[in-house]
């Protein structure tokens, strides 16, 4: 019994020690990325990256996640939009899974009604406008997502998260990031750029069972 109480405090340092993050993060805000911890094992939330559109202290936060394309493209799911381009649809999230959403870099005067959420990036806007922008022929691919759901976090429920470490906080220059077609790589993205002292993240397996 004695050795079992040894192997799980020594397994809960090697958490600790591994994954525990070692400089303070910003705090969440809107523009900033959420890079999911690397044992987090919910399939909605594993190995993602969320854009926070909203954070405040009375409403709470939303996001959307933004490296999990689905199986359906947004063709299938909104008929009536016409486009030359097989648009994925992604999973932005477990809540309001009826719900279409989008973030784009095209900026305010492309599509009114749009939110900055950081330099370059934008959420929302005129959705009959972006029908006729998609109708027009524009290259969309690293320009618009699209996504159904939305994560959401009551008053204080992300920063308790934070706090204990299940999410790092990217913040600067995430657009590009953000927009990226690489959906497989962006987690691993993400994760680099918060330096080597993360390179645990990294070479943690996907699958642990399969070691």
């Amino acid at each position: 019994m004695a050795n079992i109480h040894y192997f799980c405090t020594t397994m809960e340092n090697l958490d600790l020690d591994i994954f525990n993050l070692l400089d303070t993060q910003p705090q969440p805000a809107r523009g900033t990325l959420l890079v999911a911890k690397p044992t987090v094992e919910d399939l909605c939330f594993k190995r993602s990256v969320t854009v926070l559109v909203d954070h405040d202290d009375v409403d709470g936060s939303m996001g959307v996640i933004v490296n999990k394309p689905t199986r359906f493209t947004l063709n299938e799911l909104v008929p009536e939009v016409v486009c030359n381009e097989t648009i994925p649809l992604y999973l932005g999230g477990p809540v309001g899974t009826n719900m279409l959403f989008f973030v784009h870099s095209l900026g305010k005067d492309a599509i009114p009604g749009s939110e900055q959420v950081a330099p370059g990036l934008y959420f929302g806007g005129d959705f009959e406008l972006m029908k006729l922008f998609l109708a027009n022929g524009e290259n969309v691919n690293q320009k618009v997502k699209f996504m159904v759901g939305y994560s959401g976090w009551t008053k204080g429920q992300l920063d308790n998260e934070v706090s204990r470490h299940d999410w790092a906080v990217l913040k600067g220059d995430v657009a590009a990031l953000v927009m990226s077609d690489a959906n497989e790589d962006m987690w691993r993205n993400a994760v680099a750029r918060f330096g080597d002292q993360y390179r645990l993240w990294d070479a943690w397996p996907d699958d642990v069972s399969m070691n």
